[in-house]
């Protein structure tokens, strides 16, 4: 069930090949981690605290500097692919001076220039409808809950239509009916428009749910994942959670991560 990563970078999809980031007068480290998200394909990736997560993907975004090794997506260096991102980081990253409907028709007019005023302003409404938060369109982070921030995050993201999207922990506030239903709308979403994804997650049940490859991260500096295919993916998302192959997995999953931890 296990995959192997192969050294050559593919010409389609996400590659990170030697990641590794390293703190000047400290022992820890991350990585080195190898990595392949084939083209369209979900990427959960579960470690302890500390293992790297939220730095690959903050990495992946443009937001750090300094690491070793390389990220390339469609067979180029990431930085220079012309790829389209969506971000979805732990904090939410909302500017707090715009409203929720400002927050995506920014983002879309940096992302997407050819887009019309009016365009932007409907796909605002739409995603913002579809994450069940229509009516705060015109509401400012600061009176939102965490919750609905995060909706937002999620909602800016999928309005960009990114060819990759990268997701930290991104139903993390939410209760546990909402964020069931959010998962499910997140799969709905992702099958209309299927980018390629990293999907960050301390929860077993959610990787294996929304994940076709699951990456599991030893500790900090204790080298690459374990890569497990998932066939919980090729079920409907609504057979899923109760499926036979879903308690499997979430067994293989377990012994993974109490093996590598």
């Amino acid at each position: 069930m296990s995959s192997s990563v192969p050294n050559k970078i593919p010409a389609a999809g996400l590659a990170v090949r030697g990641f590794t980031v390293s703190y000047p007068g400290r022992a820890e480290a991350v990585g080195p981690i190898a990595l392949s998200v084939p083209q369209g394909a979900i990427c959960s990736v579960i470690g302890p605290s500390g293992c790297g997560k939220s730095t690959l993907l903050r990495a992946a975004a443009g937001l750090l500097g300094a690491y070793e090794g390389e990220i390339a997506f469609g067979g180029q260096p990431l930085a220079g692919s012309g790829a389209v991102i969506g971000l979805v980081p732990q904090n939410y990253g909302l500017l707090p001076w715009k409203t929720a409907e400002a927050n995506i028709t920014t983002a879309l007019g940096i992302a997407r220039p050819g887009l019309g005023r009016r365009e932007k302003r409907e796909a605002a409404a739409r995603w913002l409808g579809l994450m069940g938060i229509g009516e705060l369109a015109d509401r400012y982070p600061a009176r939102m809950s965490g919750g609905q921030q995060q909706r937002v995050a999620v909602a800016r993201a999928f309005a960009l239509e990114p060819d990759l999207l990268l997701l930290d922990e991104p139903f993390s506030a939410l209760d546990a009916l909402t964020r069931e239903a959010l998962q499910e709308r997140f799969l709905a979403n992702w099958e209309a428009y299927p980018a390629t994804a990293l999907f960050v997650t301390h929860d077993v049940e959610e990787a294996i749910l929304l994940g076709g490859i699951i990456a599991v991260l030893p500790p900090s500096g204790a080298g690459s994942p374990l890569l497990l295919d998932n066939p919980v993916s090729g079920l409907a998302p609504g057979e899923r959670r109760t499926s036979a192959v879903f308690f499997e997995m979430t067994r293989t999953v377990r012994k993974a991560m109490a093996d590598l931890w």
